[in-house]
This record gives structure tokens, sequence and C-alpha cells, in this order.
């Protein structure tokens, strides 16, 4: 049995965030973030194996995955600052953007998806919660 998910559009996005407190809006960037991270990963792997390829169908079906990814992707970086645009909304800063500059030398492929700049947003934590974060997942 296949399940097939929906996607709601980005207005209703903007409106359901508006219920949530801020702890979720930074986990959801996390999510968003993690998934696009993963995302640019997969399409690096799929252009490899295109460009290892000697079938056109297969070199076409597999830059057909990539266009898919780059949409979703487009889809989740829109997400991502329409949670942006909540958490300003609220008066509360954007931590994210400049801790990334800071970070810019870094690649964001690492798949921390840029954890470190959300570690301690809203969480209470105090201390420098980004010191010595490593790959992945953080919640």
């Amino acid at each position: 049995m296949t399940t097939q998910s929906t996607t709601i559009d980005s207005a209703a996005f903007a409106e359901a965030v508006q219920d949530l407190p801020l702890s979720s809006l930074f986990n959801k960037v996390s999510e968003l973030r993690n998934s696009i991270a993963h995302l640019h990963r997969s399409n690096s792997e799929i252009r490899e194996f295109a460009d290892a390829s000697k079938s056109e169908d297969e070199k076409k079906e597999l830059e057909g995955y990539i266009v898919e990814n780059e949409g979703v992707i487009r889809s989740m970086e829109e997400r991502v600052g329409l949670l942006r645009v909540e958490v300003e909304r609220r008066g509360q800063e954007w931590v994210e953007e400049r801790k990334a500059d800071e970070e810019r030398g870094a690649s964001d492929t690492n798949g921390d998806g840029g954890a470190q700049a959300r570690a301690g947003a809203g969480a209470g934590s105090g201390a420098d919660a980004g010191a010595g974060v490593e790959e992945g997942v953080y919640l």
C-alpha cells in the first residue's frame, strides 16, 4: 500500500505556525535545514551516477530526480523564510542568519543544517551551545 503525502500551501503553512510555541518553530527550522542538506548530498551523488552512466535514458531519469529535489529544496527554503517571518513577528531575533554569516567559510552540507546557530535559541541553554557541535540532528 502506498501513501501519498500532500503539502499545504505557503499561506496555510504561515497561518499554522502562528499557533506553535517558539521552540517548535526552531525545531522545524532545524528539521528543514537537515532535510535540505540531505537533498543537496543526494543530488551530488545522483549527479555522479548520471555523469558515469552510459545510457541517455538513465541520465535523463537521474536529471529528473535532481530537478525534483531542487523543487523540494526551494519549497523547504521558502518555509524556513516563513518561519523566520513568524519568529521576527513575535519580536524575537533570527539567530540563524548571524551565525551562518560567521561560519560562511564552512560548507553547510556537513549534516548539521545550521544547528549551531539554533542550539541555544529559545532553549534557555545559557552558555555557548554551538561550541564543539558535531555532525548530526539537533532538536
